[in-house]
Order: C-alpha cells, then sequence, then structure tokens
C-alpha cells in the first residue's frame, strides 16, 4: 500500500526554517514516531533535521530489541526528545512506543513517509553496503503497511514528502477522515 495525503484540501504545509521545521523544535519532552516502508527517507530525514534535538531510536544501529527497549527506557526517565527512525508499518509495532511517551507525559508526533515503492526502490539501489535492502523487504513492509490513526494516541500526524531533495511537511489526513463536499445533504 502506497501511503498518500488523505483526500481533501491540504490545509497546511510548513517548510523547513533554518536547521530545523519549526514544528519538530517547539517542545520539551516530544516522540517522534516515524512510519514508512525502507527507503522513504526517514532516516535521511532524522540526520537532517532531529539528530541535533532528539535521541535516534534505530534497531538498524542498534541491532536487538533490548538495546532498543533500554535506550527508550533511559529517554523516557531522563525526559529526553526521541525519534522512532525504524518502518513502524503496523499499530501494534507503534504501540509501545507511544504508550511509554504517554505515560511519561510525553507529546507524541507521527511522521508518516511518502511510500511511492517505485521511488523508495530508486533510492535503495543508490545505498551501499547494509544500508541497502532487498526489493521483497520493500514490498513486504509496504503489504503491512496499516495507516496511523490520531487513536492510537498521537497528538498529531504529519505527513513527509520529498520535494527537490528537500522535504516538506504537511497534515496527514486519516483514510476516511474526509467527506467530499458532494456527500453533505
Amino acid at each position: 500500500m502506497n501511503l498518500k495525503p488523505g483526500k481533501g484540501l491540504q490545509i497546511w504545509t510548513e517548510k523547513r526554517s533554518g536547521p530545523c521545521f519549526p514544528i519538530l523544535c517547539r517542545r520539551k519532552k516530544n516522540a517522534v514516531i516515524f512510519v514508512g516502508i525502507p527507503a522513504s527517507g526517514k532516516s535521511t530525514f532524522f540526520s537532517r533535521y532531529l539528530a541535533n534535538t532528539h535521541v535516534h531510536i534505530n534497531l538498524d544501529t542498534l541491532h536487538t530489541r533490548n538495546r532498543e527497549n533500554t535506550l527508550l527506557a533511559e529517554c523516557i526517565e531522563r525526559k529526553m526528545s526521541f525519534a522512532v527512525d525504524n518502518t513502524n508499518p503496523t499499530a501494534d509495532e507503534r504501540r509501545k512506543y507511544i504508550e511509554s511517551a504517554l505515560s511519561a507525559g510525553y507529546s507524541v508526533l507521527g511522521l508518516v513517509f511518502e511510500g511511492n515503492i517505485t521511488e523508495c526502490r530508486k533510492r535503495n539501489l543508490q545505498r551501499t553496503g547494509k544500508a541497502r535492502v532487498p526489493d521483497a523487504a520493500i514490498y513486504s513492509i509496504s503489504s503491512k503497511m496499516q495507516p496511523p490513526r490520531y487513536s492510537e494516541g498521537f497528538s498529531r500526524l504529519l505527513f513527509v514528502k520529498q520535494c527537490n531533495g528537500d522535504f516538506e511537511l504537511e497534515e496527514y489526513f486519516e483514510p476516511d477522515s474526509c467527506q467530499d463536499v458532494d456527500d453533505e445533504s
């Protein structure tokens, strides 16, 4: 499933201001949960815009769930902002991060990365070594992708798309959350 902005008017777009998007730098105790297929730009986004303000929680670099859980607990204990840079395709996979953050008083921002399989495969081909994943991984994660919902506990959901080598953030509309004007009677 390709994740795309919801139907309806895009009422808000935020462009980068200096080294950061203002929406990401405003709050203390901020948990950012990435949702996106491999090669959708998650780690690039983190390194460009969050590396100076958030702890990077990423299974690719931590290698084990135990290390990931330990780092998450340490962030919560020390009240440090963090970003979970994993694919997080299902509500079940996102739950532990969201519940931990909410129980500690964090705001939880979901960043939903555009999931165009063709573009992700092209970006993946530019990777080298262990960073490159098999095409089957892109297809597999894409097939498991469940669009995030506010009911999971997100304070805000934003859609991230790449434009000319940079990123733009837009309001994310949940599937079926917008009605066409013609539906009103």
